[in-house]
């Protein structure tokens, strides 16, 4: 089965879980919270992908009372989009390939793109940057992509040291050809164990998408497991980052 076939089959399977379990506002979340404030537009377009849930939507809502905020949320998963819909049904949501979809987005239409531990799920380089050139496209000059993904922690290493070495002996064998960053992780559910893809991203990585895909580099940092910024990626939990799209890289 194909990497993002059985993304979206997954969150379907999981859809109800995540929504009676993932209620939490992250404090993460007041970072991009101030970047959004700090925009002085009345009105402002925001598009989300890959969420596993539509809190971000709601905490926005919610503290974001002197702007119009036109907010668009693209899944693979039906039955995750079915939920947002309860939660927010102001809001647009769309089921759809997220490589399909920007491709259709018109040039300079948005303010925001967000995706929240969700770009490692993408499977391969080639297709990251198309869409990271893709999002550059779209979003309006001077606004901003902002993203976070798993970062290589001493509590991931020492949780999926089995995948972690999985996939470096399959480096090993195929002579360089497997990316030895990418990660089968596994998830129990009720029936039996699931194995999700995974692109664990390092610093350097980052850096060399951000030039590639034209972006200046705002805020590029980790958070810990309470969600604060931290410098150690060690103690990290994720890694946080902010590209503007500008004319002066």
């Amino acid at each position: 089965m194909k990497i993002k076939d059985s993304l979206k089959k997954f969150y379907n399977q999981e859809a109800e879980k995540y929504y009676f379990t993932r209620k939490k506002y992250r404090t993460d979340w007041y970072i991009i919270l101030d970047e959004i404030k700090k925009n002085p537009k009345k009105s402002i377009s925001i598009l989300e992908f890959w969420c596993g849930s539509w809190r971000l939507i709601s905490f926005l809502n919610k503290n974001i009372k002197d702007k119009k905020i036109k907010y668009i949320w693209v899944d693979l998963s039906k039955k995750l989009l079915e939920f947002a819909k309860k939660e927010n049904p102001n809001n647009s949501f769309i089921e759809d390939d997220i490589s399909k979809y920007i491709k259709k987005t018109k040039q300079e239409s948005l303010d925001y793109i967000i995706w929240i531990a969700s770009f490692h799920h993408i499977p391969n380089q080639k297709e990251r940057l198309f869409l990271l050139r893709n999002f550059y496209r779209s979003l309006n000059y001077w606004w901003k992509l902002i993203m976070t993904n798993w970062s290589i922690s001493k509590r991931f290493i020492k949780k999926y040291f089995k995948s972690i070495i999985k996939s470096l002996l399959k480096f090993i064998y195929t002579f360089g050809n497997y990316n030895r960053n990418d990660l089968y992780i596994p998830w129990k559910n009720r029936w039996k164990i699931e194995q999700r893809f995974y692109h664990m991203f390092t610093i350097k990585e980052i850096k060399s998408l951000t030039k590639t895909a034209w972006f200046k580099t705002e805020i590029l940092t980790h958070l810990d497991n309470s969600w604060q910024t931290t410098k150690d990626r060690k103690f990290s939990n994720n890694t946080i980052f902010i590209w503007k799209k500008s004319v002066f890289n």
